[in-house]
């Protein structure tokens, strides 16, 4: 599978003629001048005297005003016979050019986003870009690529000089690769946006799923990772995901684009964008123990968006203005349904145990009591996430995946099982589909006729209102024990919280703030790195068997004694040996599940066409 796409590359030279309604875009990725590179465009036709080129603001999936046009410097524009073009700057990301009929070129110079001096709002690197000359280049194409306000529907060609070797990864079909130059073209504005480009020496592979092809390319600076890691990593995934949404994907092409890296980012954050037909990601370069699952369960979420918001979608998103953004009341479905199908079909299709699939709902519903307004209407939130509730945006993968958890087990249970969230959709997708958009005031009187009156009794007042989602009610539908708190006498491992040093290959100490009476006796502090528990090594490997084994059978008066390597504060370190006698501490369990051995028929119908468990 590796390397595939790599045979056409010597077989022609390139010799193209274009259209003069077209954009043509020209790009030298081997001409890289302070870290900065060189755009040229020569426009398509136009008519009138007077026009307006712009570079977005926002695009979709971003949910923040970038303005990349803040990166774009030495904006010039050559008219036809020498005429002088008049060029007036009218905000960060537009120009009004005069007469527009006589441009002959545009060129400007744009800088990468990932290691720019510009600070003042930092791009989350999926959505940015990246220029390592000889190395890689990271192109988000909102980031390079401007257009006229009136010529958005316009064919656009890209023809890209490139080093010898390297290639480019994307979803783009209409692609022509040479030794040293690539043409790409693609029909409008809208998909140039949505279609990234990551040009790099190969490391890819391809996946089959049915009848769509998965490119799947990887940049890890250090080798620690490689496309067929990722490959095989996600090939169950995709095949899960596949059989989630009915046994075939309604895509013919999709990139999985993922980006490693070994240094620290601009933002503080690693993740993804998604796009209709691709995704890009940006990773730390872990080990492949430690980077495994985290790559499925992003790679879930983004893969995911291919139903929305490519087969359902508001006219916010089908018709989105890149430079006077509005948002859509329904984030809830946008980012919540994807993110909670991202994890529902890894526990439906047996990726997951249905206990690993509450542990992440319950965390859901922790920090959301914990970090958001419950009490906020989802609409609201949704619609004013750009300015007055911006906070209160990364709730969507919180309260966002519980709303579609809730929406879920009410379908299973008024359906007698035969039908969820995954019909549901499926649904939707028919009455919109990819090239019709729905009206945000429609869409719950959609899916009322579609489904059932308590379903909307449910968005009315859990997702347009202010009431908080009724967990107990929602849980017992589906044969479960719910309770907020639980109280008890536990033995526990201090209350501390860790994480991992892959370079010591230890696990570390990251937070004591919870720190209970147990952990106090132990003293623990920030920043230790475990080295040995009761004796045994402890590392990633072995951390459930050590650990797990002891909290099932340890007892009241046992010893334990745990070796830690501690610094100091003028950075020496020494082993340090935390000892004390295991006493249980008064536990306060919060968002606590359980089965009702007690459930009736229709309940326990819909827990297992929900969890597929009895």
């Amino acid at each position: 599978m590796k390397k595939a796409f790599l045979i056409l590359t010597t077989l022609f030279s390139i010799n193209q003629a274009f259209a003069d309604g077209d954009y043509h875009y020209y790009v030298d990725l081997t001409a890289v001048k302070n870290d900065k590179l060189t755009i040229r465009l020569t426009p398509p036709d136009i008519a009138d005297n007077e026009t307006i080129f712009m570079f977005p603001a926002m695009v979709p999936g971003t949910y923040d005003v970038y303005d990349f046009g803040r990166f774009v410097s030495n904006f010039k524009v050559e008219g036809k016979d020498g005429q002088t073009i008049k060029i007036e700057i009218l905000d960060k990301n537009s120009y009004k050019l005069s007469p527009a009929n006589a441009i002959k070129e545009i060129s400007y110079d744009v800088e990468d986003s990932w290691d720019t001096d510009i600070k003042e709002k930092v791009v989350f690197e999926p959505g940015g870009s990246n220029i390592e000359e000889g190395k890689n280049f990271s192109l988000n194409t909102h980031c390079f690529f401007g257009y006229f306000k009136n010529k958005i529907e316009t064919n656009f060609i890209l023809e890209v000089t490139k080093p010898k070797g390297f290639y480019a990864s994307t979803s783009m079909t209409d692609l022509k690769s040479g030794d040293t130059k690539d043409v790409l073209s693609i029909f409008n504005y809208h998909a140039l946006i949505d279609s990234p480009i990551m040009y790099t020496m190969p490391d890819t592979a391809t996946v089959y799923i049915g009848k769509s092809q998965i490119l799947i390319s990887v940049y890890s600076p250090n080798k620690v990772l490689t496309s067929d890691f990722i490959a095989r990593n996600l090939k169950e995934l995709l095949f899960a995901q596949a059989e989630y949404l009915g046994g075939e994907l309604p895509i013919d092409k999709y990139a999985f684009l993922f980006y490693f890296t070994d240094k620290a980012s601009l933002s503080g954050a690693s993740g993804a964008l998604e796009h209709s037909y691709s995704s890009f990601y940006f990773l730390p370069e872990a080990d492949t123990s430690v980077i495994a699952q985290e790559v499925r369960n992003v790679a879930a979420h983004e893969f995911f968006h291919i139903v929305t918001p490519l087969s359902i979608h508001s006219k916010e998103i089908g018709e989105f203005d890149f430079n006077n953004p509005k948002m859509s009341k329904h984030l809830w479905l946008y980012e919540g349904l994807t993110e909670y199908a991202a994890h529902h079909m890894q526990v439906k299709t047996g990726l997951i145990e249905y206990d690993a699939f509450f542990e992440i709902m319950v965390e859901k519903m922790q920090n959301n009591r914990e970090n958001y307004l419950d009490t906020l209407p989802f609409t609201v939130m949704s619609k004013y996430a750009l300015d007055k509730y911006k906070k209160q945006y990364n709730n969507v993968y919180e309260k966002g995946a519980l709303i579609g958890m809730c929406l879920d087990i009410q379908l299973r249970y008024y359906s007698n099982g035969k039908y969820g969230t995954q019909e549901l959709m499926k649904d939707l997708a028919k009455q919109y589909g990819k090239t019709k958009s729905f009206n945000d005031e429609d869409l719950f009187n959609d899916i009322e006729k579609l489904t059932y009156k308590e379903i909307r009794y449910f968005l009315d007042n859990h997702v347009a209102g202010n009431k908080p989602l009724p967990y107990k009610d929602m849980f017992a539908m589906v044969g479960l024990n719910y309770a907020e708190k639980v109280e008890s006498e536990q033995i526990t491992l201090g209350g501390i919280s860790v994480g991992y040093n892959p370079q010591t290959n230890h696990l570390v100490v990251v937070n004591t703030d919870k720190l209970d009476a147990f952990g106090k006796k132990l003293k623990f502090k920030e920043g230790d790195e475990i080295i040995t528990f009761n004796n045994r090594k402890l590392t990633l490997d072995n951390i459930k068997d050590v650990l797990g084994g002891y909290m099932q059978n340890a007892k009241t008066g046992d010893k334990l004694e745990i070796e830690v390597l501690r610094k100091d504060k003028k950075g020496s370190e020494t082993i340090k040996k935390l000892k004390a006698k295991v006493k249980p501490v008064k536990v306060t369990d919060t968002d606590v599940i359980d089965i009702n051995e007690s459930a009736t028929e229709q309940q326990v119908i819909a827990r297992k066409t929900w969890l597929g468990i009895n």
